[in-house]
């Protein structure tokens, strides 16, 4: 870089003005500065209106998972419950018949138990307060992702 001074000041000289802004546009552009909604993915998918607690060893794909579905029996969507489960593994018909049967349960506080599980399977316990019965979710490894992504299995539920 060359600096010159002339009358009191200095100015750049080379070309090094144009880098240095050409610079910093693409590092604030790389960042995602200039991005305004900075709004969590929770409140955005329904997750952080939940009233859960949770015990055990959730991996973040697991508790995600879980989350998204307690999230979607609680607003009682059947088509977004379905798109949860691994392909193969429920059908809207079977999101429908949970949604039935657990969507007025999902209204209250509950409380999410992560049992040990192997690697590509989880069992986590579902316990709404003032429901008797517990909901068992069922969350396997989505092996087309190859991360920390997990499925639910629909099963039959009276």
């Amino acid at each position: 870089m060359r600096l010159a001074r002339r009358g009191g000041g200095w100015l750049v000289g080379g070309g090094t003005v144009a880098a240095l802004l050409v610079a910093w546009v693409l590092a604030f552009s790389v960042f995602d500065v200039f991005d305004t909604d900075r709004t969590p993915s929770r409140f955005t998918d329904g997750t952080g209106d939940l009233d859960l607690s949770v015990t055990g060893r959730p991996s973040p794909g697991t508790l995600s998972t879980a989350e998204h579905v307690i999230a979607r029996l609680k607003a009682r969507d059947a088509d977004g419950l379905a798109a949860l489960a691994l392909p193969g593994d429920g059908t809207k018909a079977d999101a429908e018949r949970w949604v039935k049967k657990w969507g007025k349960a999902a209204q209250q506080p509950v409380t999410l138990e992560f049992l040990e599980g192997g690697a590509k399977q989880y069992v986590v316990t579902a316990r709404f307060r003032g429901v008797a019965e517990e909901l068992d979710l069922i969350l396997e490894w989505d092996t087309e992702v190859h991360e920390d992504t997990y499925g639910i299995l629909l099963l039959k539920v009276d």
